[in-house]
């Protein structure tokens, strides 16, 4: 969506002194509650004087206040209710204009990652997890933290895990599983060849695959006895990895909340409760 001029200026803030700053970012921030601030709670909210906000409203080509808040909020109320698009990051992006940025492409990313995991798919995976005697993870980079959370999320559930971040004991790993191991990789191409000579290994021995992926058309995705897609963006201007990793956490947290659910709150609870109490670290 192309702002509109107001608001543009607002989030750019060219030529804005201190003030004039502090007072567009409580604008942009808080403008759902604009309705209801005079001119004197306004300037107090945003340590200036009333005639710093009329000022601020003649600069930005009112005649004072009232004109601007009404013209302000209608278009804030139109710009946020649109649908969006933004590319990558550049030289002259204010901060504000980063963190709307950064904002609107994870808050994306968990959208289009819940509409696109459908619960079947979800459930087969819970099964799998469940009828499992072990986990292994396969991971590197990046990827490693969201298996190391996952691992760490599902022994509250009573399912044991291998973890590590040596590439060669993963190999290792790979090749000594019993066929009641679950495999479960994490991999947003699908394409890392480590982790494809890992999971090819692991399917001649006839073992299973959970596999958490951005691209599901890859050789990973083939060898793959689930997939639980995550949504993702392709440039690293984009913040492409970074994305990943915010989908493939939500990923996590819902197999997690689903084995939570069935085995009960209170267990769970209760299992936390003794590891706290016997181990410190």
């Amino acid at each position: 969506m192309v702002l509109s001029k107001l608001i543009k200026e607002l989030k750019e803030q060219e030529g804005f002194s201190d003030s004039e700053k502090m007072i567009a970012d409580f604008l942009l921030e808080n403008y759902r509650g604009l309705a209801a601030l005079s001119t004197r709670q306004l300037a107090k909210l945003t340590y200036t004087s009333s005639a710093a906000i009329v000022r601020f409203s003649q600069k930005m080509g009112f005649e004072g206040y009232t004109d601007f808040k009404i013209r302000f909020m209608a278009e804030m109320l139109q710009y946020v209710n649109q649908p969006q698009k933004y590319e990558g990051f550049n030289s002259r992006d204010t901060v504000r204009m980063i963190m709307d940025k950064v904002t609107h492409m994870e808050v994306n990313a968990l959208k289009d990652t819940h509409a696109g995991l459908q619960p079947v798919l979800v459930v087969k995976a819970i099964e799998a997890i469940k009828a499992a005697g072990h986990l292994d993870f396969y991971a590197t980079d990046d990827n490693y933290n969201i298996a190391n959370l996952a691992a760490s999320s599902f022994i509250m559930v009573d399912k044991s895990y291998s973890l590590t971040a040596s590439v060669g004991q993963m190999y290792m790993m790979a090749a000594s599983a019993p066929r009641g191991h679950l495999s479960i990789f994490i991999s947003r191409t699908g394409e890392n060849r480590m982790l494809v000579d890992m999971a090819r290994t692991i399917r001649s021995k006839g073992g299973k695959i959970l596999l958490i992926t951005s691209e599901t058309d890859t050789t990973l995705g083939g060898l793959a006895d689930i997939m639980l897609p995550v949504a993702s963006v392709k440039k690293l201007e984009e913040l492409g990895p970074r994305i990943f990793l915010a989908g493939a956490k939500y990923v996590v947290d819902v197999l997690f909340a689903s084995l939570v659910a069935q085995k009960g709150l209170k267990d769970v609870s209760q299992r936390d409760n003794w590891l706290k109490l016997h181990f410190q670290y």
